[in-house]
């Protein structure tokens, strides 16, 4: 099985979240699992040595993969199908870079090998959801058909944090394409089209079931997890920690006290960056050369 992440851009905190999840990737792997990273910047990833395997790709090829209509996320895609052509026979677990795991992966490594896709957690059938961009996504695509697949009442949305593709079922990735490319050119509104692709193709080769139960997503409170994250990466690489003794500290580490998610106060976050706004530093003084 290959476990793989997507990196790209020049945000530090978004490879810092690849390499903790690594980690905790390692901590509950089987020997015969592999971890894959696609790296726009594979140079950040040498400490791993030879323990991980690294694609790098360029800005241009990036471009490229986002396609006719310069879609962000369309890269995802892109780099899965990558992936299953280098690796014909392996199953893919692609995670995004703020997951972790916290339960071995045994029942996801064999479903896959069986047949079975997944995805994080189901979020609910499209036309019940309430957010308004879903909103808007269902009033402007039910019963619309999208390479054969009609979006109706029973179309589902399922969190694209974790992506399972059985090796049985790689053609789910051009149907999942076809679909991302085909909801750009109707003008859908954009923040959530590859997830909803990805729910749609894989589910019509392999009814989805979630893996929630093994994998952690705390995009819903990524400050502190990000802070924790970073405190974590200054500990491990200041005391000189050896893989072996980076996979026991993360095996010590209760990730079950952390939060997830949490609801941020509205008010609370205008107020600041009112404040944030408002009172800026005065007379910065530097160095004479």
């Amino acid at each position: 099985m290959n476990i793989i992440y997507l990196v790209f851009g020049n945000k530090m905190d978004n490879y810092q979240q690849v390499y903790f999840s690594a980690y905790t990737a390692f901590a509950h792997k089987n020997t015969e699992d592999r971890i894959i990273v696609v790296a726009e910047d594979p140079s950040l990833f040498h400490s791993f040595q030879d323990e991980i395997e690294v694609i790098p790709i360029s800005r241009e090829l990036i471009k490229e993969w986002e396609g006719k209509y310069q879609f962000f996320w369309r890269v995802k895609i892109k780099a899965l199908q990558l992936v299953a052509e280098k690796y014909p026979s392996d199953s893919i677990l692609y995670l995004d870079g703020d997951t972790f795991f916290y339960d071995r992966m045994d029942a996801l490594r064999e479903g896959m090998k069986n047949g079975q896709n997944y995805m994080h957690v189901e979020e609910g059938k499209l036309s019940k959801l309430s957010s308004k961009t879903e909103r808007l996504m269902w009033s402007q695509m039910k019963e619309k058909t999208y390479f054969n697949v009609k979006i109706d009442e029973n179309s589902t949305m399922w969190n694209a944090g974790l992506i399972g593709i059985s090796p049985k079922h790689f053609d789910c990735l051009g149907l999942t394409l076809g679909i991302n490319d085909a909801m750009c050119a109707d003008n859908v509104p954009r923040r959530l089209i590859e997830q909803f692709a990805f729910s749609l193709g894989l589910n019509e080769f392999s009814a989805l079931k979630p893996a929630d139960h093994v994998i952690g997503h705390y995009w819903g409170n990524k400050p502190e997890w990000n802070q924790i994250i970073s405190h974590f990466l200054k500990e491990i690489f200041m005391k000189d920690y050896s893989l072996d003794k980076i996979i026991e500290r993360i095996k010590q580490m209760d990730l079950a006290q952390i939060p997830i998610r949490v609801k941020e106060s509205s008010t609370q976050r205008k107020l600041k960056n009112f404040i944030d706004g408002f009172y800026k530093n005065k007379k910065p003084v530097y160095i004479r050369k």
